[in-house]
C-alpha cells in the first residue's frame, strides 16, 4: 500500500478539522447546519449555511486538484453532493416560502421577505414573520451569488424548470435592493434594535454581486439548455454601484461604517470595482474598528458587552456611548483581513493576520483549533479599556466553535498551504472587475423615421436615415413597454403560482440598449423615455431632445465591462415622427418661426450625434444593420417553447397590439372633435360679466400657496409677498407701473428675455428663453395624444391668454360674492358650450370643479353623463396639444396626475443620500428619507398639497428634473443634503421678479407658464451657482458667472461702484440746493442707465448666492461633524432658532453618523428664510472652527446653550454701528434707527457681504463671538 504525500496528509487533516468543528452539526437528513443549540435549538441560518458550504465546496477543490489516490477522488465526490445538497436544501426552503416572494416583489414589506433562518430538521420556519428581522437581502443574494460560482465551477445544484423559475423570481426579489431598506447583516437595522430598517451597503453590495454573477453564470443546468438561462437587468447594476459609491465607507444612516463591508470589497463579494474607494473603506474599517482581537462590528456596539442590559433587545439611544471603546471584537473579521490579503497578493499582510488568527484560536481538550464567536472586556476591565483602548484582556464568549468564523478559518488553512489559488474560490473571475478596467466604448445609435413624409424633410437638411419599414425583416422595433410585458413572462410558474417581473417597474436605457435574439428574429426596443404619454413632460420637444443627450451621457459612462451586461456595444434606437417636425393642431400665427425653431432642435440634435460627440459622450451613427456584429445580443428563451417560433409569438403579439394602438392614436383626425350638429358656437365669451365673474374666482385659485395659511379665499398673493420671497431688496424687486393703465407691467406687456447660458446637457450654445407669453412657450405637437376620442368641448388650439396678471385683476372691480350664488350652473354650460377659447374652457370648468365638485353632471349631451372630471380630462388634453403650461399644470394638478418619472426621480435622489421635503418651507413640509412605494409617495404628495394643484404638479416636475441631474451631474449636488422644493419654487419666483421687475404674485404666475425644459435649465443654472440674466433685445445674453472667483471680481466691481456713490453723495450734501443735487443724481442715473441693471446684479449677488444656497440646503465640508465636537464642547448645547440641540446628541450618536445630520436638518428646517438659513450655517461652522476660542480663552457657559440668533443679532449691531461710521450705503437703511426688509431684522447689506474678507460677515460674526466668549 503506498504511502501518502507530505501535502496529502495535511490535506487530510484540514478535512478532519472540518469533519469535527463544523460537518458534525450537520443535519444528516437536510444536510443543513444548526450551530447554536443552546439559545436557538435547531436554527439554521441562511448566512451561517452557505458560508458552511463555501467551507465543503473549497475542500471539494482541493481534493479534486490534490487528490493521490482513488479514496481522494471518492472524498471530493462526497464533499461535493455534500455541498449540493446543503444548497438545494436551501432552495427548498425558500420555495415553501413562494408566495411571500411574490407579495415581496409588489410592495417590498418587511412581513413579506423570506425568512432568514428555518428548521434544520423540518426545513419549516422556526420564528414567526414580525418576531424576527427576517428581512436580509444579503443573506438571499449571498445565496445566489453562490450559486452562480458553484454552477460555474461545475456542479449542478439546480435540478428543473421550476427551481430555475424561481431563481429568476429571487432575482425580481433582491433587484429593487439598492432602494430597499432592510435588517442587514446583524439582523437588527439601525444600531438601537428598535426593529428600523436602514438602506445599508453591505446589503446592497451583496444584492449588485449576485446580480453580476447570476448574469455571468449563464445557463445554470451546464449543458445549454433552453430557458435555464437567468436574465438579469443590468439598469439595477449600475442603480447598486451608484447607490455604493455614494455610501461608502459608511454602512447605512445609523452606522458610519461596518466591518461587514469587508464581505463585499473581497471575497466572497468583489462588488466594488473603483479600487480607490476600496482602499478607502479599508482604511476606514482598520482605522475604527480594528483590533488586537479582531474587529468590533460598528462603533458603539453593545452586543454582549459587560454593560447591556440582557432584559432586552433594544437600547435607548441614550445608552449607546457607555459602549463606546469596549465594543465586543469579533475573530471572523481576521479571516476577511487574510483573505483580502491573499487576493491582493500582499506576503506581509498574509503573515501580520494569519499569525494574529492563530493566536486568536481556541484549543479544546480533543486538541481542535477553534475561531469563537467574539472576544468581550470584562468588567473589572472596563475602566482601564476605556482609558486607553486597546489595553486589556479580553475574553472569548458565544458559540464556540461559531459556524460562520470557522468556515472561513478551512478556507485561510487552504489557501494558506497553497492547496488551493485565490482564483479557484472565484471562477466567475469577479475579482478582477477592480484590476481591468478598461475605458468607455463609444453609442452606436440608429436614427429611424417613421414615415416617408419625415424621411424626406430630413433628407433636405442633410440628415440620410432609415425608415422603420425599411429595416430587413430580421428586425423589428418595438417600444420599451413591449419588453417590461415581455419580461412579466420570465419567471412565471403556475405550480408555484408565481408570475414574473411586476409590470410596473421600468425598463432602463441599459436593458434596452442591446438586441434581443427570439428564435430567427431580433428584436430592438427603442428607450422607454421615447413611449409615448407617460407624461406631459414629453410635449415639450427640447425636454425630449435634452432626453436624448443625458440619456446617451450615462449609457455612454455606465456601458463598461465592469456592469458585465453583455458582449458587444451598447445600440440605441431613436424613432423621429412627424410631431417632433410639424406644429399641426395650433394656430397659424407665429407658428413658422416655432415650426423652424422645433426643426432646428430635432435636426442639430441629430447632426451632434452624426457628428460622433453630444453631451460628453462619444457615439457614432449608422443604420441598425451596419451595427450587426458589434452590438451585444440577449437571447430570449422559455423552457416550454417547443419550437422556435413560440417565444416569438409573445413577443409578436404585443407587438401589434401596441401597433393598433399606435396607429389608432395617429389616425385620429387632430384640430376640432365633438362639435355637435345645431349646437351654436361663438369664438369667445370673454366680454360677458358673468364670465369675467367666474374668470377672478378662477384666477384666485389658481395661485401658488406659500403660505399654509392661505384660506381659499385669500389666495391670491399680493405685493406684501415680496417680504416673504424676499424680493423687495433690489431696485427691480418691485413691480413697474405701465404708463397705459398703471397696472404692473407682466411679461406679456414688456417681451424681454431670459438668456440661459447653458442647458443640462448641451452646452454649446446660449438659449433664449421668453418667459413673457404663454404663445411663445407653445411647441409644436410631438405626439399625437393617446387619448383621443370625440370630445365634448369645442376648442380652437391656438395661442390663448392663459397667463393673466393677479395683479390686473386686483385693479379692477371686485366680484361681489353675491354676484357668484345668483349665478346658476345653466348660466355656466350655457357660456361652455358658446366659447372654443381654451383658456374661457378652463376658466369655466375649473369654477364648475370648485363649485360643485368633479364628479357633478353638467348634461352637456342628453343622451349620456358629462362629469366635470371628463370635462377636465378633455381639458388637459388639449393643454398638453396647444402646449399650455400653466393650464397642462392647473388641470393636471386637479385631475391629481402622478408624473410616470417621480418615483424613479425620487429613488435616484434618496439612493445617492440627497433627501427632499415637500409642501410650503417650514409650515407643511414633509420629508422623504427613505424609498417609499408608488401608494405611499402618492400619499405625501397629496398630504403636501391638498388644495394647491398648481404647486402639487410643478414640485413633481422639479423633483423630476432633480432626478435627472443628479444622474448625469453628480457634482451639482456636492455638500447638499437634503432639497427643499417648497423654497426652491420661491427662489424660482424670486429670479423671475427680479429679472422681469414683477411682482410676487405675477412672478409665481409667470412660473406656471414656463415650458418644462426652461424650467429645467434654470434649475440646472442655480445648482451650478450661476445666476440668470437678462438680455437686451436682439442682443446676446451675459455670460454665466460661475466659481467664487467670479464673484470676488463683481464684489472688487462693487467696491468700486461704492466708492464712486458714496463721493456722489458727500459732494451733493457740500451742496446747498437740495433740489439740484436731487437733479444732478437723477441725471448721473440717466446717464449710466445702461450699465444700471448690471450694478443692481452686482449689488445683490450675495444675497442671491445666500438665498439659493439656503434652498439647496447646502452646508460646508465636514459641517455635521464639525457641529458634533461643538455640541461635545458645550454641556448646555446650542440653540437655533429656538430650538437647542442638546450635548446629548453626541452620546446618542458618533460623530459622522448620519443620523444627526438629519436631526440637525430637522432644526435648521424650521428656519423659512434660506438666506438666514446660510448665516446660521456660516456662524456654526465659525463657532465649531475657533476651537480655541471657545475653549482656552473663554468661559463656556454652564446654565443656558449658546444662542446662534443671539450671535447674529450682535454681528448686526456690529456691522451697522461700524457702516454707521464709514458713512457707507447702510446710512439709507439701518444706520437710521429703523430695521430694513432683510429677513429676521438683519441689514439686507449685512446678507450682501462676502463671507471672508475685511468686511465680511466672517468677520462680524468673530467679533460678536470674541465679544460673547471673552466678556
Amino acid at each position: 500500500m503506498r504511502s501518502r504525500s507530505g501535502s496529502g496528509v495535511r490535506l487530510d487533516r484540514i478535512l478532519f478539522l472540518a469533519e469535527q468543528t463544523i460537518m458534525k452539526h450537520q443535519d444528516p437528513v437536510t444536510a443543513l447546519f444548526a450551530n447554536q443549540s443552546e439559545n436557538f435549538p435547531d436554527h439554521a441560518w441562511v448566512r451561517d449555511n452557505v458560508y458552511a458550504a463555501h467551507a465543503l465546496w473549497a475542500l471539494y477543490r482541493a481534493f479534486q486538484k490534490s487528490a493521490d489516490f482513488d479514496e481522494d477522488r471518492v472524498k471530493a465526490n462526497e464533499l461535493g453532493m455534500t455541498c449540493v445538497k446543503l444548497m438545494q436544501s436551501l432552495l427548498e426552503c425558500m420555495m415553501r416560502q413562494s408566495e411571500k416572494v411574490e407579495e415581496f416583489k409588489k410592495h417590498q414589506r418587511a412581513l413579506d421577505a423570506l425568512h432568514a433562518k428555518y428548521s434544520a430538521r423540518k426545513k419549516l420556519t422556526v420564528t414567526a414573520d414580525s418576531e424576527w428581522g427576517h428581512l436580509q437581502l444579503d443573506a438571499t443574494s449571498l445565496f445566489l451569488l453562490t450559486l452562480a460560482q458553484m454552477t460555474a465551477s461545475g456542479l449542478q445544484v439546480v435540478r428543473n424548470f421550476d427551481e430555475v423559475a424561481f431563481i429568476q423570481n429571487l432575482v425580481w426579489y433582491i433587484e429593487t435592493g439598492y432602494r430597499t431598506p432592510d435588517f442587514g447583516v446583524w439582523e437588527r437595522g439601525d444600531k438601537t434594535n428598535q426593529g428600523i430598517r436602514e438602506l445599508n451597503a453591505s446589503s446592497i453590495g451583496m444584492v449588485k454581486a449576485a446580480l453580476q454573477a447570476l448574469n455571468s453564470v449563464g445557463d445554470l443546468f451546464g449543458d445549454g439548455s433552453k430557458g435555464s438561462v437567468i436574465h438579469v437587468m443590468p439598469d439595477e447594476i449600475e442603480q447598486c454601484t451608484a447607490v455604493l459609491e455614494s455610501m461608502l465607507p459608511r454602512e447605512s444612516f445609523s452606522k458610519e461604517t461596518d466591518a461587514a463591508l469587508l464581505t463585499i470589497i473581497s471575497y466572497p463579494g468583489f462588488a466594488v470595482e473603483d479600487s480607490e474607494l476600496i482602499e478607502a473603506t479599508r482604511e476606514t474599517i482598520i482605522a475604527s474598528l480594528y483590533g488586537k482581537y479582531g474587529c468590533k462590528r460598528f462603533l458603539r456596539d453593545g452586543y454582549k458587552t459587560v454593560l447591556e442590559d440582557g432584559s432586552r433587545l433594544y437600547y435607548n439611544k441614550s445608552e449607546l456611548q457607555q459602549f463606546e471603546d469596549i465594543e465586543c471584537e469579533w475573530p471572523v473579521f481576521i479571516c476577511f483581513l487574510l483573505l483580502d490579503a491573499m487576493y491582493r497578493k500582499d506576503e506581509s499582510d498574509v503573515e501580520r493576520y494569519w499569525r494574529q488568527l492563530d493566536e486568536l484560536l481556541v484549543v479544546c481538550p480533543a486538541g481542535f483549533r477553534y475561531v469563537p464567536e467574539l472576544y468581550k472586556v470584562e468588567r473589572d476591565c472596563v475602566s482601564g479599556e476605556k482609558a486607553n483602548r486597546g489595553s486589556q484582556p479580553r475574553a472569548y464568549d458565544g458559540p464556540t466553535p461559531y459556524l460562520w468564523a470557522q468556515s472561513l478559518y478551512v478556507i485561510c488553512c487552504l489557501l494558506y498551504e497553497g492547496f488551493l489559488l485565490p482564483s479557484e474560490l472565484d471562477p466567475l473571475s469577479r475579482r478582477m472587475a477592480a484590476i481591468e478596467r478598461k475605458a468607455p466604448c463609444e453609442v452606436q445609435v440608429s436614427v429611424l423615421a417613421d414615415s416617408v413624409e419625415v424621411q424626406e424633410e430630413l433628407r433636405l437638411i442633410g440628415i440620410h436615415v432609415q425608415r422603420v419599414d425599411e429595416l430587413d425583416d430580421v428586425f423589428s422595433v418595438r417600444p420599451a413597454s413591449a419588453l417590461a410585458a415581455t419580461l412579466a413572462k420570465l419567471g412565471e410558474c403556475s405550480k408555484l403560482s408565481m408570475t414574473g417581473r411586476p409590470l410596473e417597474r421600468d425598463v432602463g436605457i441599459l436593458s434596452t440598449s442591446r438586441l434581443y435574439q427570439v428564435g430567427k428574429k431580433f428584436v430592438i426596443f427603442t428607450p422607454q423615455f421615447m413611449d409615448r404619454s407617460r407624461s406631459h413632460l414629453m410635449y415639450d420637444i427640447r425636454i425630449l431632445m435634452d432626453e436624448w443627450g443625458s440619456e446617451l451621457t450615462y449609457l455612454y459612462d455606465a456601458w463598461r465591462p465592469r456592469v458585465q451586461i453583455a458582449a458587444g456595444r451598447a445600440l440605441v434606437v431613436l424613432v423621429v415622427n412627424k410631431g417632433m417636425l410639424s406644429s399641426d393642431g395650433l394656430s397659424s400665427i407665429a407658428n413658422l418661426s416655432m415650426t423652424r425653431f422645433m426643426k432646428s432642435t430635432v435636426t442639430g440634435t441629430i447632426k451632434k450625434i452624426s457628428n460622433g460627440y453630444i453631451g460628453g459622450a462619444r457615439v457614432v451613427m449608422k443604420n441598425v444593420s451596419d451595427f450587426f456584429r458589434t452590438t451585444a445580443v440577449n437571447k430570449l428563451e422559455f423552457h416550454d417553447d417547443w419550437d422556435e417560433t413560440r417565444s416569438g409569438e409573445r413577443i409578436q403579439l404585443l407587438a401589434r397590439e401596441d401597433k393598433r394602438n399606435e396607429k389608432a392614436s395617429m389616425d385620429t383626425p387632430k384640430g376640432q372633435k365633438g362639435a355637435k350638429g345645431g349646437m351654436k358656437r361663438g369664438e369667445s365669451v370673454k366680454d360677458r360679466s358673468a364670465y369675467n365673474a367666474v374668470h377672478k374666482a378662477s384666477m384666485r385659485h389658481r395661485s401658488i400657496v406659500l403660505d399654509s395659511n392661505d384660506s381659499g379665499k385669500s389666495k391670491q398673493l399680493s405685493d406684501e409677498n415680496l417680504v416673504q420671497l424676499r424680493l423687495a431688496y433690489t431696485r427691480g424687486g418691485k413691480a413697474s407701473l405701465d404708463p397705459t393703465n398703471g397696472a404692473p407691467t407682466t411679461p406679456e406687456k414688456s417681451g424681454r428675455q431670459v438668456t440661459i447660458s447653458s442647458s443640462p446637457t448641451i452646452r454649446s450654445s446660449p438659449i433664449s428663453i421668453p418667459i413673457s407669453s404663454p404663445s411663445s412657450s407653445a411647441l409644436p405637437v410631438l405626439h399625437e395624444s393617446p387619448l383621443q376620442r370625440s370630445g365634448v368641448l369645442h376648442t380652437n388650439l391656438r395661442a390663448t391668454g392663459s397667463a393673466s396678471s393677479l395683479s390686473d385683476m386686483s385693479g379692477s372691480v371686485r366680484l361681489e360674492h353675491s354676484q357668484l350664488e345668483e349665478m346658476g350652473v345653466g348660466d355656466v354650460v350655457e357660456m361652455l358650450r358658446e366659447t372654443s377659447d381654451l383658456e374661457e374652457q378652463t376658466t369655466l370648468v375649473h369654477y364648475l370643479w370648485m363649485k360643485f365638485g368633479a364628479d357633478y353632471d353638467t348634461r352637456l349631451e342628453e343622451w349620456r353623463a358629462v362629469t366635470v372630471r371628463e370635462l377636465m380630462e378633455e381639458v388637459y388634453e388639449k393643454a398638453c396639444e396647444s402646449r399650455e403650461w400653466s393650464l397642462i399644470r392647473l388641470t393636471s394638478g386637479l385631475l391629481r396626475k402622478r408624473l410616470d418619472e417621480l418615483p424613479k426621480a425620487v429613488t435616484h435622489l434618496l439612493v445617492r443620500q440627497k433627501q427632499l421635503t415637500v409642501g410650503m418651507p417650514s409650515k407643511k413640509e414633509e420629508a422623504i428619507t427613505c424609498p417609499k412605494t408608488n401608494e405611499e409617495l402618492k400619499d405625501i404628495m397629496y398630504r403636501a398639497y391638498a388644495d394647491d394643484p398648481n404647486a402639487f404638479t410643478l414640485s413633481q416636475e422639479i423633483i423630476v428634473y432633480l432626478g435627472s441631474l443628479v444622474r448625469t451631474e453628480p457634482k451639482l449636488f456636492t455638500e447638499v443634503f437634503r432639497l427643499r422644493v417648497g423654497l426652491i419654487i420661491q427662489v424660482l419666483a424670486s429670479e423671475l421678479a427680479r429679472l422681469r421687475n414683477l411682482s410676487a404674485a405675477d412672478a409665481l404666475q409667470n412660473l406656471l407658464t414656463i415650458s418644462p425644459f426652461e424650467m429645467k435649465s434654470m434649475l440646472f443654472l442655480l445648482l451650478s451657482g450661476r445666476l440668470l440674466e437678462d438680455a437686451s433685445e436682439g442682443g446676446e445674453g451675459k455670460g454665466a458667472r460661475t466659481g467664487i472667483g467670479s464673484f470676488r471680481k463683481q464684489i472688487e466691481e462693487r467696491k468700486s461702484m461704492r466708492k464712486s456713490m458714496r463721493a456722489e453723495k458727500k459732494e451733493d450734501r457740500d451742496s446747498n440746493e437740495s433740489g439740484s443735487s436731487s437733479k444732478s443724481l437723477e441725471e448721473s442715473g440717466e446717464e449710466s442707465e445702461e450699465s444700471g441693471e448690471s450694478e443692481e446684479e452686482v449689488f445683490g449677488i450675495w444675497l442671491r448666492h445666500r438665498r439659493i444656497d439656503g434652498a439647496l440646503n447646502r452646508v460646508p465640508p465636514n459641517f455635521y461633524a464639525t457641529l458634533w465636537d461643538t455640541l461635545h464642547r458645550f454641556p448646555q448645547g446650542v440653540r437655533v432658532n429656538g430650538i437647542t440641540l442638546h450635548w446629548g446628541l453626541t452620546q446618542e450618536m458618533t460623530r459622522r453618523e448620519i443620523k444627526f445630520a438629519l436631526e440637525v436638518e430637522e432644526v435648521l428646517n424650521q428656519i423659512p428664510e434660506p438666506e438666514y438659513r446660510e448665516l446660521v450655517i456660516e456662524t456654526i461652522y465659525l463657532v465649531g472652527r475657533l476651537e480655541k476660542l471657545t475653549t482656552e480663552y473663554s468661559s463656556i457657559p454652564s446654565d443656558r446653550p449658546i444662542d446662534i440668533d443671539t450671535i447674529i443679532q450682535r454681528a448686526n449691531a456690529i456691522f451697522v454701528e461700524q457702516n454707521r461710521q464709514m458713512e457707507t450705503e447702510v446710512l439709507d437703511c439701518c444706520a437710521t434707527g429703523e430695521s430694513c426688509d432683510g429677513a429676521r431684522g438683519i441689514c439686507k447689506h449685512l446678507y450682501d457681504s462676502a463671507p471672508a474678507g475685511e468686511y465680511g460677515t466672517s468677520h462680524y460674526i468673530i467679533k460678536s463671538l470674541c465679544s460673547f466668549f471673552m466678556h
